[in-house]
C-alpha cells in the first residue's frame, strides 16, 4: 500500500470511529439484535440506532488526530448506480444490501464533506422482469401482454421505482424526488432504497449486468424525458457497484446469445465516454463471485449459496483507476463497505472538475 493509500484509508476509516457501516449479517430483518431498525440512522456493532457520526477524531484544525492533514475532496456530488442481479440465487444477497446500505451512504455524507448532493439509482440485469427462460434468454416485453412495452419498467438500465423489477407496475416505492432515483440526502432514503433494492428473483436467468450500466448511462435513457434523465452530472463522482453471482458472457449458449454485447473494455469506455473521457471521475466496485479469486464461493452449479467465476465482470471492474472488488459470498457486506467507502473517498479526492 502506498503512502497517499494508507493516509486515505486512515482518514476515511477514522470517520467510522466506533461505529460499524453495516448491520451483521443476518436473515431476519425483523428488528432481531443486531439487525437494522426503521430509523434509517446507521447501526451500531450492538445493534442499536444512531442518527449522527462520531467526528472526534477530527481536530479543530481540520486534520486527524494523528497530525495528517485530510485529504482535499473536490467533489461536489456523488451519482451512485448499483446494478442489481435479479436471478433466482440473488435472494439473500439483495437483502444484505438493503440492511448496509443506508448506513454506508451516511457514512459516505461525514467522510466526504464537501459532498453537496448524493443521487443512487437502482437497476437490475434485464429488460423485463419474469419472461426469458434458458431455452430463450431473451424473451422480452409482450406487447399482447403489457398495454405498453415502451415504459421505463421495460427497458433495460432504467432505474427501478417499483419493488421486485416492477413485476407490478402498479406498485411504487414513492421516491421523495418524484423521479426513478433516489436523493441520499432523503429522509427517507433507507426505506426507498429498501424497496428498490429488492429486485426480486425470477428474472431472465442470462444477466445483462454490464449491458444494464452502460444503458443507464446513455444518451437514450439521460436525454430529456427518458427513463435517467438528469442523473449523470458533470460535476458529480459516477460511482458503479456491480452485485451479481453469475458472469456477463453474452458468447455464452443456448441461441440466441443472452448477456452484454461487447468486451469490458467496451463497456469501460462507454462509462467512461458519458463522464466526458475522465476515467478518474468514475469508481469501479464489485461484489461478484469465483474461485480462486474467493475461497468463500462455492460452485454454484452445487446449489444457490455458491457464485460463478467472473473474470470479465472483475476486468470491467478493474479497469477504472479507483475499483475494488469483493466476494458476493460473504455473510454480510460490512467489510466491503468499508473498503469501498474508501475507494469512493480516493475517488473524490482524485476527481477532475
Amino acid at each position: 500500500m502506498s503512502s497517499k493509500d494508507a493516509l486515505m484509508k486512515q482518514s476515511t476509516i477514522g470517520t467510522l470511529g466506533a461505529v460499524l457501516l453495516l448491520a451483521p449479517a443476518c436473515r431476519d430483518t425483523g428488528g432481531s439484535e443486531g439487525g437494522s431498525d426503521d430509523s434509517g440512522g446507521i447501526v451500531t456493532i450492538d445493534g442499536s440506532s444512531s442518527t449522527g457520526f462520531d467526528d472526534s477524531f477530527l481536530d479543530e484544525s481540520g486534520t486527524g488526530t494523528t497530525g495528517d492533514p485530510m485529504p482535499t475532496f473536490r467533489c461536489n456530488a456523488v451519482d451512485f448506480i448499483f446494478v442489481i442481479d435479479n436471478s433466482p440465487s440473488m435472494l439473500d444477497e439483495q437483502q444484505f444490501l438493503v440492511q448496509g446500505v443506508p448506513g454506508f451512504v451516511s457514512a459516505m455524507q461525514n467522510a466526504l464533506p464537501s459532498v453537496e448532493s448524493i443521487q443512487v439509482g437502482v437497476i437490475d440485469t434485464d429488460s423485463y422482469p419474469g419472461l426469458g427462460t434458458i431455452e430463450n434468454p431473451l424473451d422480452g416485453c409482450d406487447p399482447e401482454v403489457v398495454p405498453d412495452c415502451s415504459v421505463c419498467d421495460y427497458q433495460l438500465g432504467a432505474f427501478l421505482d417499483k419493488p421486485e423489477s416492477a413485476s407490478d407496475p402498479e406498485t411504487s416505492c414513492n421516491f421523495s424526488t418524484g423521479k426513478n432515483f433516489m436523493d441520499g440526502f432523503g429522509d427517507d432514503f433507507a426505506n426507498e432504497f429498501g424497496c428498490a433494492a429488492l429486485v426480486g428473483a425470477v428474472g431472465n436467468p442470462i444477466e445483462q449486468q454490464a449491458g444494464a450500466v452502460v444503458a443507464a448511462v446513455s444518451e437514450d435513457l439521460q436525454g430529456a424525458g427518458a427513463c435517467n434523465e438528469g442523473f449523470v452530472r458533470d460535476d458529480a463522482l459516477l460511482v458503479v457497484l456491480v452485485i451479481s453471482d453469475e458472469e456477463d458472457n453474452w458468447a455464452s449458449p443456448p441461441e440466441p446469445q443472452g448477456g452484454s454485447v461487447g468486451e469490458p473494455g467496451e463497456w469501460f469506455d462507454a462509462l467512461v465516454a458519458a463522464k466526458n473521457g475522465r476515467d478518474a471521475n468514475v469508481v469501479g466496485l464489485g461484489l461478484v463471485g469465483g474461485s480462486p479469486k474467493f475461497d468463500d464461493c462455492a460452485d454454484l452449479s452445487q446449489g444457490v449459496d455458491g457464485a460463478e467465476q467472473s473474470s470479465r465482470l472483475v476486468d470491467f471492474v478493474e479497469r477504472f483507476p479507483t475499483n475494488f472488488v469483493g466476494s458476493v459470498c460473504s455473510e454480510g457486506y460490512g467489510d466491503f463497505f468499508q473498503e469501498a467507502l474508501v475507494k469512493v473517498s480516493e475517488g473524490c479526492a482524485n476527481f477532475i472538475p
